[in-house]
């Protein structure tokens, strides 16, 4: 953590200033819960209020998105899931056809700002893309071929998972 710290000083200290705005500001405050918002069980509590949030984001192109798909499918391959082989339009018909998610294979927040190529994403059904980007105790992220090689040795320890594919 500290690494990262050092290695991207300007955005970290940037980042710093974003917070100590919005403390200052007042937009950034932590909200502490209301009584009325849970019920005696804890079963239900009041959503659906709207939030104020501030956040930092990395930059994407959407155009990018648009042009893999593009590419795909004028290398006549079906639009499906690079790990999984969901097709959303064999699954959903005319409202799946040409979706699918698009995903970069080494995430920005590791490569920093950089030129993005076509080859540097993959095209992922949610579920997948959910799971490269889901952490664990000592793992980030994953890329598509690690999920790939997951789902294999999965399938092939459990029983009801071959199945299901």
């Amino acid at each position: 953590m500290i690494k990262a710290f050092i290695d991207r000083e300007a955005e970290m200290l940037e980042a710093a200033r974003a917070i100590e705005d919005g403390i200052g500001s007042g937009r950034l405050q932590l909200v502490p819960p209301q009584p009325d918002e849970i019920d005696d069980s804890g079963s239900t509590a009041i959503e659906g209020r709207l939030l104020v949030r501030q956040a930092l984001a990395r930059e994407r192109d959407p155009k990018l998105r648009r042009l893999k798909i593009k590419q795909a499918q004028e290398d006549g391959r079906p639009l499906r899931c690079e790990v999984c082989d969901f097709d959303f339009a064999r699954t959903y018909g005319a409202l799946g056809e040409g979706y699918i998610e698009v995903h970069h294979v080494t995430p920005l927040h590791i490569s920093g700002p950089r030129n993005t190529r076509l080859d540097d994403l993959a095209c992922l059904c949610a579920n997948c893309h959910r799971m490269c980007h889901k952490n664990r105790r000592g793992e980030s992220w994953r890329t598509p071929e690690a999920l790939r090689t997951l789902i294999r040795a999965s399938a092939s320890s459990t029983p009801h998972a071959a199945s299901a594919s």
